[in-house]
């Protein structure tokens, strides 16, 4: 496996911006350095461009970066730091038969409408879905019916009843076995994944370094087992892991034996043909 690792996201001085980058900073230190390209990201902080994508210039810097390394790389690439909109540009790995498996404590699917503009993370998983046709006009335009989105908790009743329109299979922080996984995946028909993981997935008491942290999520040992669950006989067409924001770089080291593990179960993945 290969790793690409996002810096400092849209390149803002923001508190934000920079426990994002010093969570892929501190993930980048305990990854192989021959395996390991960091890309640069905008120094500025980007213009929405009358879009429904607050910061879009910024944001499509970052996805078009991340996908030109991803369509270059000899093996699975795992997209690593920023928030769940690093995800987007890891997106070009997918093939007609790949499944796109989101284990995330949100959904990814606010409504985007130009009249009030969303930072793209809260709409990750939308805009591969379900954009204008002028939006991210380089990413491919995700099947509903190849979606699984799994861990969920909290979220607005308004995405939730979007998401089910949509078609797309989800399983809450409870219904999300990894049996339950598993067989959601089955149900997509494809034989390849891509699995995106938000560590908001998992419970603050496993991890200090989250942006919004939320009562009731998976340990470490449990989200193990669902990547397991979603990867198992089937190909790793990619990957990414968002979302680790510590308070502080000395903080970071709390939290990385579960965010390794994590690390560890994907990269297992990746040598499975």
């Amino acid at each position: 496996m290969q790793f690409l690792v996002v810096g400092q996201w849209q390149g803002s001085a923001s508190s934000r911006a920079m426990r994002l980058g010093d969570g892929a900073a501190a993930i980048a230190a305990d990854l192989p350095r021959t395996a390991t390209t960091v890309i640069d990201v905008p120094t500025g902080a980007g213009d929405r461009l009358e879009t429904a994508v607050a910061r879009y210039t910024s944001v499509l810097q970052v996805a078009e970066r991340v996908a030109e390394e991803v369509s270059i790389a000899s093996e699975p690439v795992l997209v690593i730091g920023g928030d769940g909109a690093s995800a987007l540009g890891g997106s070009v790995a997918l093939g007609p038969q790949t499944a796109f498996v989101r284990i995330s404590g949100s959904s990814g699917y606010r409504s985007l409408n130009r009249a009030q503009p969303v930072a793209a993370e809260t709409a990750a998983l939308r805009i591969l879905v379900d954009r204008a046709d002028d939006l991210f006009t380089g990413l491919p335009v995700v099947p509903a019916g190849s979606v699984v989105l799994a861990g969920t908790r909290g979220v607005e009743d308004a995405e939730t009843n979007a998401v089910t329109r949509a078609g797309i299979r989800s399983l809450d922080v409870d219904a999300a076995t990894p049996d339950a996984i598993s067989a959601a995946v089955d149900a997509t028909g494809a034989d390849s994944v891509y699995v995106h993981v938000d560590l908001d997935v998992l419970d603050p008491s496993e991890v200090d370094g989250l942006l919004e942290p939320v009562p009731f999520g998976l340990d470490g040992a449990a989200l193990v087992e669902r990547i397991q669950a979603a990867t198992r006989g089937r190909r790793l067409a990619g990957a990414a892991l968002t979302g680790f924001a510590p308070v502080s770089p000395d903080r970071a080291v709390d939290d990385m034996g579960v965010i390794l593990r994590a690390v560890g179960a994907l990269t297992a993945a990746s040598r499975v043909s």
